[in-house]
C-alpha cells in the first residue's frame, strides 16, 4: 500500500512522501490516501470528489467507535452543539422541508476527525498535513486549467456574457489554494519542485476570471496580513505589483466600477439585504426561520412595508453574510454558538507552537482567515463545497494541537 501511494504521488509530493507511515499507523494510511484523492478532485467535481471524503469520514467513525482512534473533544462538542441547534430549528422552521433536505450535510462532519487522525497517526504531522495541502493546491490548479478552457467556450461558443460565466464557489477554492501555496513554497524555496511554481499562474488567473470582488478583497487582505506575520516583504511587493497589473484589465475595471451598484442603500444586493431586509425579517421571525429556511419570497414579503424607493435584486434567498444568515436561521443561540466555535478555531490556529511547524500552520490558519473574511460578504458556511474545505482546515488545525501542547513548558509545582 505504501509503495502504491509513493509511486502515484512521488513526482509532486517529494522523494519519499510516505516515510512517515509507521507500521503502528497503518489504519490511518487509507484515510490519508482517500482524503488526498478527494481534495485532488473536489475543486473540479464536487459529486465525484466527495465520495472518497465521505468514505474517509466513515472509516474514521468506525475506528472511533471501536476506540482505535481519537478525536479532539472540544471540536466535537462544538460540532454536536451545532447539529443540535439545527435539529431544534426544524421544529419552528417556516419551511422545514428545505432544512430537512440539507441534513445530509451532517454526514460530512466526521471529515474533520478523519483529517486530524490521518495527520497525527505518524511521527511527522507536518509531512502528512503537507501531503493534504499539496493535494488541495493541485486540485485547485486543475480547476484553473479547466476554467481556462471553460470560460472561452462559454463566451465564444455559447454566447454567454463573460461576467455571467463565473460562480461563487470556485474563487473561494482559489483563495484557499493561494494561501496553502504560499505555505508550500515558503517551507524551502530552493527545493520546491517546479510543479508548484507552475501552479501559481492557474491559481491567480482563475481567481481573476471569476470576477468576485469579495473574494478578491479577502485574498488581498489575507495575503497582506500573512506577509506582515511572516515578514516576507518580497511577497508584499509582488502582491502590490500583481494588483496593479490586474487593474489594467478592462473586466476588472468594470467590476470595480459596478461596486457602487452593490453598496448603494436603495437598489441592488447586499446593502439592501443588510440594512432593509435583515432588520425586518429578524423582527418578523425573532427565533429564526429554521435551518436553510429562507426564500426570496420571504424577503420580498417583508419589503412590502419598506419605502417604495427600496428595491432588492431578484432571486436573493440568503443574506450574504455568515453572521446574519445564521442569526436568521438559528436565532441568537445559533449565531452565539457559531461565533464561539469560530473564536475557538482562531485561538487554536494562531496559538504559539514549535517553530518547525509554524510555516505550514500559518498557511492553514490564514486559509481559514480568508474564508472567514469572505463570509462577511457571502454566506459561504452554507455552501456544501466550501463547507468541506472548512472542515478540512479544522482537521488540519486540530492535527497540530498535540505538537503545540508537547512544546509547551511544563509547570513546576513547588
Amino acid at each position: 500500500m505504501d509503495a502504491f501511494y509513493q509511486s502515484g504521488f512521488n513526482f509532486a509530493f517529494g522523494d519519499d512522501p510516505m516515510n512517515v507511515l509507521q507500521k503502528s499507523a497503518w489504519k490511518e494510511a487509507p484515510m490519508l490516501m482517500l482524503i488526498s484523492l478527494g481534495l485532488l478532485i473536489l475543486p473540479v467535481s464536487n459529486s465525484i470528489g466527495q465520495i472518497p471524503l465521505y468514505a474517509a469520514g466513515l472509516m474514521w467513525l468506525i475506528q472511533f467507535f471501536r476506540r482505535k482512534t481519537s478525536g479532539n473533544r472540544l471540536t466535537w462538542i462544538m460540532l454536536a452543539g451545532w447539529m443540535v441547534l439545527i435539529l431544534i430549528s426544524l421544529n419552528y422552521a417556516v419551511h422545514p422541508e428545505m432544512g430537512i433536505r440539507k441534513l445530509s450535510r451532517f454526514l460530512i462532519f466526521p471529515l474533520t476527525g478523519a483529517v486530524a487522525a490521518a495527520c497525527v497517526a505518524g511521527q511527522d504531522v507536518q509531512k502528512r498535513a503537507l501531503c493534504l495541502c499539496k493535494s488541495l493546491v493541485l486540485g485547485v490548479s486543475l480547476l484553473g486549467v479547466y476554467d481556462l478552457f471553460h470560460f472561452p467556450y462559454e463566451v465564444f461558443k455559447l454566447g454567454v456574457k463573460f461576467e455571467d460565466v463565473g460562480d461563487m464557489t470556485s474563487p473561494q477554492f482559489y483563495l484557499v489554494g493561494i494561501m496553502l501555496w504560499l505555505g508550500i513554497v515558503s517551507l524551502d524555496r530552493e527545493q520546491v519542485k517546479r510543479i508548484w511554481w507552475g501552479c501559481f499562474p492557474f491559481l491567480l488567473v482563475g481567481l481573476l476570471m471569476h470576477q468576485k470582488r469579495g473574494v478578491w478583497l479577502a485574498t488581498m487582505v489575507t495575503v497582506g496580513i500573512w506577509t506582515l506575520w511572516s515578514r516576507k516583504w518580497k511577497t508584499l511587493l509582488a502582491l502590490v505589483l500583481m494588483a496593479g497589473v490586474a487593474l489594467c484589465f478592462p473586466f476588472v475595471q468594470v467590476r470595480l466600477e459596478k461596486l457602487k451598484d452593490v453598496i448603494q442603500p436603495t437598489h441592488g444586493g447586499r446593502m439592501v439585504l443588510w440594512t432593509e431586509v435583515a432588520p425586518r425579517v429578524f423582527e418578523k421571525y425573532p427565533w429564526g426561520m429554521g435551518y436553510n429556511g429562507s426564500k426570496y419570497e420571504d424577503f420580498s414579503a417583508v419589503l412590502e412595508s419598506a419605502p417604495t424607493h427600496i428595491h432588492m435584486e431578484e432571486g436573493l434567498r440568503h443574506l450574504h453574510n455568515n453572521f446574519l444568515q445564521i442569526r436568521l436561521e438559528l436565532g441568537w443561540p445559533g449565531v452565539l454558538w457559531w461565533s464561539l466555535w469560530m473564536g475557538l478555531i482562531y485561538y487554536k490556529a494562531f496559538r504559539r507552537g514549535p517553530p518547525e511547524v509554524v510555516v505550514l500552520r500559518g498557511a492553514v490558519a490564514f486559509a481559514f482567515m480568508g474564508l472567514f473574511l469572505n463570509g462577511l460578504v457571502e454566506y459561504n458556511f452554507g455552501d456544501s463545497e466550501v463547507l468541506k474545505v472548512y472542515l478540512v482546515l479544522f482537521g488540519l488545525i486540530d492535527a497540530f494541537q498535540p505538537a503545540i501542547k508537547s512544546s509547551e513548558p511544563t509547570k513546576r509545582h513547588t
